[in-house]
């Protein structure tokens, strides 16, 4: 038997031949996700192969999920290498070729010069297509700028300064006048945690403004910094949309002594406003009344939404973050439907960490694919203590709190299985009244329809401090916030209801 770790020698005659023991094959997985398995196959079929091909096999039902971690699909390492070596080349060989001759979104509008949005209305409207990882030919690009040039959207700064050749701050003058309105409106974020609403127009109506009639634009030309606006008599004395929406938003914060979201949707076109309730008040029919009293917004009252679904979730996330009354919890496991590994709980107000332990599981080990997700292995538990040592202080930090979990459905379950291995009882973790789920509060909030990813550190401690993070953004509504203007020095003090407490500045979103 030959040694495996030894080199030996054996002797025939006057020969001498070298015996290399057999090389141990690195381990593999039973499951990886498709980053992963597109290294095996690349490594495979020395072929560059990615997660989109892996994709593209997925759709041609070559391979299938066998497994899933926190909603991550897995695939058999077994199946992949059983693949047809021919078949994986041909589909990253037109992958390579799809990619030379085609360009991803951004890059694409960049080529004709157009707004990114540009292209995607123009898909939603079948005027060119989208193909494979949602990238555009170059072919049909250069076509479509062509055929349709003038009808991207342009900026108010490049519509001022590189069509009309005016000064951006005169072009308030000109929308003011009625000569042209957005074609579009969108939400650019700015930082972490605000957003500003882009007006966009039609490139073509834009152009056409240099044909109109009495206007003498290169009066309005390189004017200097300061230099009044010919185009200030053109200009209606009626505010736009947004001013008087905004002013509304103002007003309202004012006189009732809350806080104010008001914000443009890209989607609707229309303005959407909400705001704080002290006791409930002010009601839906106050705000809509005070809004068709307004001189201003009332004319614009039938494109003012007032209540949407997101700003009930504000107002809950800020009731949420008052202190003592919720705390965040995450828990890592063996498996998908498997034992806790990993718990901690913060708190919701402050951060705080209350509780953050790794758990033995007893004679469970921890799957492969939850091993990659997470990074805790069954060695790190050897000398940890059980669940139900655990329980104690879980059941403490959470007592009398509301309990959020980003996947609440999956945490919960999570808990209440592992109470019942132990033999405890539940008692205040079992409600489902008692937990929060912030992955769909942040779905609705947004307004999306789909599973929407965490990304967090995949530890407990961590991915709790990424989920506050969502309540917390939740929390400052959408759009502009309005807050109640401070009284200037000398006025007279007499301020909102009795227990509201005022912002000292206004703290504009959008």
């Amino acid at each position: 038997m030959t040694d495996t770790t030894t080199e030996t020698t054996a002797t025939t005659g006057t020969e001498t031949t070298a015996v290399v023991p057999p090389q141990q094959e690195p381990y593999v997985p039973e499951a990886l996700g498709a980053t992963r398995i597109a290294l095996l196959l690349a490594e495979h079929t020395g072929e560059p192969v990615t997660a989109a091909d892996v994709a593209e096999l997925v759709a041609q039902e070559q391979l299938v999920a066998c497994d899933e971690y926190k909603g991550w699909p897995m695939y058999s390492t077994a199946a992949a290498r059983e693949l047809d070596v021919d078949l994986v080349r041909s589909v990253a060989g037109e992958r390579v070729a799809w990619e030379a001759a085609s360009l991803p979104r951004d890059a694409a509008a960049a080529r004709i010069g157009w707004h990114w949005s540009d292209l995607v209305r123009m898909g939603e409207e079948g005027r060119i297509t989208t193909g494979r990882g949602g990238r555009y030919l170059l072919t049909d690009l250069d076509k479509m700028a062509a055929e349709a040039d003038g009808e991207q959207y342009v900026t108010a700064q490049a519509a001022a300064t590189d069509v009309l050749e005016i000064r951006a701050s005169d072009w308030k003058y000109v929308e003011a006048a009625g000569w042209i309105s957005p074609a579009h409106m969108y939400e650019k974020e700015v930082g972490r945690h605000r957003t500003v609403t882009v007006a966009l127009y039609r490139l073509g109506d834009v152009r056409a403004l240099r044909d109109l009639p009495g206007v003498d634009w290169e009066a309005t030309r390189g004017l200097p910094k300061g230099a009044p606006s010919p185009l200030r008599e053109y200009a209606k004395l009626a505010p736009t949309r947004a001013a008087a929406v905004r002013g509304f938003a103002q007003g309202l914060a004012d006189r009732h002594g809350i806080t104010v979201w008001a914000w443009n949707s890209p989607y609707s076109g229309c303005w959407e406003l909400d705001w704080e309730r002290i006791e409930d008040l002010p009601g839906e029919a106050t705000v809509r009344q005070e809004l068709a009293d307004d001189p201003e917004a009332g004319a614009y009252a039938a494109e003012i939404e007032l209540c949407p679904a997101w700003g009930e979730i504000t107002r809950e996330a800020r009731d949420l973050l008052e202190p003592g009354r919720a705390v965040v919890l995450d828990t890592e496991t063996t498996d998908l439907v498997g034992r806790i590994v990993e718990i901690a709980v913060i708190d919701a107000a402050t951060g705080k960490k209350l509780m953050d332990t790794l758990v033995n599981p007893g004679d469970v080990e921890i799957s492969d694919g939850a091993r990659w997700v997470h990074g805790i292995t069954d060695e790190m538990l050897a000398d940890k203590r059980p669940f139900e040592k655990v329980l104690p202080r879980l059941r403490k930090v959470t007592k009398g709190r509301t309990i959020l979990a980003y996947n609440s459905e999956f945490d919960r379950s999570t808990v209440l299985r592992d109470i019942a291995r132990a033999g405890k009882k539940p008692m205040h973790l079992e409600p489902s009244t008692g937990w929060y789920c912030l992955m769909e509060a942040y779905a609705q909030w947004l307004g999306s329809h789909r599973w929407l990813r965490l990304g967090g550190s995949h530890r407990a401690a961590g991915d709790c401090e990424a989920a506050r993070q969502v309540l917390i953004e939740i929390s400052k509504g959408r759009g502009a916030e309005f807050t109640p203007t401070p009284p200037a020095p000398g006025d007279p003090v007499s301020g909102p209801p009795s227990g509201t407490i005022l912002s000292a500045t206004v703290v504009p979103h959008a």
